[in-house]
């Protein structure tokens, strides 16, 4: 191939081997997001350098600069995907049982708790992503407060929300997430001593009392 052959190919992102440049590279960030849950969520977020991730992901670290500025971007873009794949995922089981609060608030830990069955993704979810940097912290912020702000919207679907007295509906439902996290931070500990179904009722324990409580207020 002449030299300007191959500079038209490499400009036009041209396919090879029956993939575009722009294929190829998509493939190589999503082989750098796997291998990135398995080091930050085996060696930690601190332990972990690019030169452990490209090894794991079999790239070199000019295709890791390709995509991500640094391990924290990586570490973002990891956190993002995987709360975006539990709330996609809550949201479809949750939708098969609409109306049915019990039932809606079992589909959506369901979800949750197997999704932190896997150790990698418990650690990063709920361990490696505290005191990284202000950046991740408030990607943190913000994704809590925005299974929070679900939650309400679903629960304001089911129950009337505007005569609680002193109860706030945001301060409820951010009240349930939290008790949700700290229940999956403790079973991860723990090395997931207790069932799926006991982490899932027991949490569920509180989601009940408080579609009784809201039922009878109304």
């Amino acid at each position: 191939m002449s030299t300007e052959a191959a500079t038209e190919k490499k400009r036009t992102g041209r396919a090879y081997a029956g993939q575009s440049l722009a294929e190829r590279r998509d493939i190589r960030r999503r082989a750098l997001i796997d291998a990135g849950i398995r080091v930050y969520g085996s060696d930690g977020f601190r332990a972990a350098t690019v030169k452990l991730v490209c090894r794991e992901a079999g790239l070199t670290e000019r295709y890791f600069y390709e995509s991500f500025a640094n391990n924290e971007a990586l570490f973002a873009a990891i956190y993002k995907q995987l709360v975006n794949e539990i709330e996609q995922a809550q949201t479809h089981a949750m939708a098969a049982v609409d109306d049915d609060p019990v039932a809606m608030s079992r589909a959506g830990l369901t979800v949750f708790f197997e999704r932190m069955r896997n150790p990698h993704v418990a650690r990063i979810l709920l361990i490696e992503i505290f005191g990284i940097s202000s950046d991740i912290d408030r990607m943190y912020r913000s994704a809590t407060f925005g299974f929070a702000r679900l939650l309400q919207e679903r629960l304001a679907r089911l129950f009337t929300l505007d005569d609680l007295g002193a109860v706030d509906p945001r301060v409820l439902a951010t009240g349930l997430i939290g008790s949700t996290i700290h229940i999956a931070m403790y079973w991860a500990l723990s090395d997931y001593r207790d069932s799926l179904e006991t982490v899932v009722e027991s949490s569920l324990a509180l989601y009940s009392a408080l579609a009784l409580s809201l039922d009878s207020s109304g």
